[in-house]
């Protein structure tokens, strides 16, 4: 033993007692790459946490454009998913004061409930942008109208996840009725039951919203997520890109060409598939607005000045839509139009728009 010692070597006790200290550091709290659930028994892991943070980052990117028509069209950015696992007592520690919730629930192929909640101040905001109040500025205080717009929004948006969500895992997803309650302290979340998962978006309407949006969810919903959104992140590539890809996202209006460049050949073809579609050609002699008291009392005899002139041309609409003027002659025993002026193809389809 004394030679195997005076050479260097390691002895068959020392090798045993290195093996042993070996597996006590691997006992050692936190270096686990689980997410404690302050001090529950549920466990999240870090490769969980990073399937959800970028599942969600694509889905919310590409549902945050849909919702920017219920704000006036203002620019909407929902981005930069934070993903952290909590338990009941943290979290309700993290909203102490007034806030907004809205509740849903998720079955199909995954299920389990959700909470968004709004700061009072943004929820405010949206609700008056959403009445038509472009300073978005916030109410005093949050009247049943209010309630009803910010409780629409989160519909939406939660509906449209669940639908991304489903189209994603390659199953379909149920939800409930969207409902919203106002939050006087923390004792008033109604968070789900068991171990939680709580989101964290950054929120920015343009000129009027730069705050904090807040998703909570069951352990468990978060875990289902995670599987499937693993897989789906894999299928397209890496999630470094991908989630890049999706805080980039923004909002632009559509932009179509001018049709006053041209009717390309293409539209020409397609056209001559509805050539044999009937249309109604209407002749508009003039208009005029009345009020229901003036109706009410018209009779035979009665006349109605038209906004139109004398001699000045008359309309011909096509399912309502004006292609052409001209002027009234009278063919044998019918009334016709003489066309005067016609409109351009590129006018007469531009005026079909919807």
């Amino acid at each position: 033993m004394e030679d195997a010692m005076g050479d260097g070597s390691l002895s068959q006790d020392e090798i045993d007692a290195l093996l042993q200290g070996a597996d006590d550091i691997g006992t050692i709290p936190g270096t686990s790459p689980s997410m404690d659930f302050g001090g529950s028994s549920g466990m999240f892991s870090g490769m969980e946490q990073n399937s959800v943070r970028d599942l969600l980052n694509g889905i919310v990117g590409s549902v945050a454009p849909s919702l920017a028509g219920y704000l006036g069209g203002k620019n909407l950015v929902i981005t930069n998913a934070v993903v952290e696992g909590k338990n009941r007592d943290a979290i309700m520690g993290e909203f102490p004061s007034r806030y907004v919730q809205v509740a849903m629930d998720y079955s199909g192929v995954v299920s389990g409930k959700n909470l968004v909640i709004f700061n009072l101040a943004d929820a405010g905001s949206i609700s008056s942008l959403m009445m038509g109040d472009e300073s978005g500025v916030a109410p005093a205080e949050m009247t049943e109208a209010h309630q009803s717009t910010i409780q629409e929004f989160t519909n939406q948006l939660l509906s449209s996840i669940a639908t991304q969500l489903g189209n994603r895992l390659g199953g379909g997803i149920g939800t409930t009725p969207a409902v919203l309650s106002m939050v006087r302290n923390a004792k008033e979340l109604q968070l789900p039951p068991g171990d939680l998962v709580k989101i964290t978006y950054d929120i920015i309407i343009e000129g009027v919203v730069n705050s904090k949006l807040y998703h909570i969810m069951d352990a468990n919903l978060a875990s289902s997520m995670s599987r499937g959104g693993g897989m789906q992140t894999q299928s397209m590539g890496p999630p470094q890109t991908y989630q890049q890809q999706a805080s980039q996202v923004g909002i632009s209006p559509v932009k179509f060409p001018p049709l006053d460049e041209g009717i390309s050949q293409s539209a020409v073809g397609d056209i001559s598939l509805l050539l044999d579609v009937p249309m109604t050609l209407t002749v508009e002699l003039g208009r005029t607005s009345k009020l229901v008291q003036e109706i009410l009392g018209l009779g035979e005899g009665s006349i109605i000045e038209l906004d139109k002139l004398a001699g000045e041309p008359v309309d011909l609409l096509v399912n309502g839509k004006l292609i052409a003027k001209g002027e009234v002659v009278v063919i044998d025993e019918n009334f016709g139009v003489r066309v005067t002026d016609i409109v351009s193809p590129d006018e007469r389809l531009t005026g079909m728009r919807p």
